[in-house]
């Protein structure tokens, strides 16, 4: 068995990242994880998240290696605590409530309010999107380089997911979420109220969900 889990690793990691912008990591450092196959079998790596490129990764050696043929992932953990899913061209987290499960596509805008020229004055915007999928950890590199004369914001642009009638439900905004329960919007609004709910604040629209998925 072991030799199995040995050569399905190296079958799925199968690309380097000197291809990829350079990467964004959410963890410190490289953790142990478990992968589970939609075989229903399970294997063990080091790796961690690119946040920038949204990829998995595994280190051998000096070299960083990505996770590909996610169509045979069933989910990726850490610890127990953390788990994602190949979704799309990219992943989800899983977030369990004490009504429901939640998932998260953590994105955030690096906005580029200008630069800074010789006098001090900032000049252009453009937008650029960076993913973040992590919540109440560190990151392995900082932001944009202090060395560079851009200056830089960072907005929430988070996608939050419900499974509804076996399909996931996209919200990004208030309005979703009143449409996706039609008989509520009186008691919906009242907790947004009451709860101060910010929708640019994940755990607040976290909050927002749990109640929602416990409505009748």
């Amino acid at each position: 068995m072991k030799r199995i889990c040995s050569i399905v690793i190296i079958c799925i990691f199968a690309l380097t990242i000197k291809a990829q912008n350079t990467p964004l990591f959410i963890f410190d450092q490289f953790h142990p994880a478990k992968i589970h196959f939609k075989n229903h079998s399970v294997t063990a790596a080091p790796m961690n998240y690119d946040a920038v490129n949204d990829k998995m990764y595994f280190k051998q050696g000096k070299d960083l290696m990505e996770l590909t043929n996610a169509a045979l992932i069933d989910s990726i953990s850490w610890s127990g605590k953390r788990c994602f899913t190949p979704y799309e061209q990219g992943y989800l987290e899983k977030i369990t409530l004490s009504n429901g499960v939640a998932y998260i596509h953590w994105r955030i805008k690096n906005v580029n309010v200008g630069s800074k020229g010789a006098m001090g004055a900032i000049t252009q915007a453009k937008v650029e999107t960076i993913n973040i999928r992590s919540m109440g950890v560190m990151s392995a590199q900082e932001g944009p380089s202090s060395h560079n004369a851009d200056v830089f914001e960072q907005k929430n642009a988070n996608e939050y997911y419900l499974s509804l009638d076996g399909k996931l439900k996209k919200i990004t905004n208030k309005k979703h979420v009143l449409k996706l329960f039609p008989k509520h919007h009186e008691a919906i609004n009242e907790f947004m109220d009451k709860e101060n709910i910010k929708m640019n604040e994940p755990l607040s629209v976290l909050e927002l969900l749990n109640f929602c998925l416990g409505l009748k």
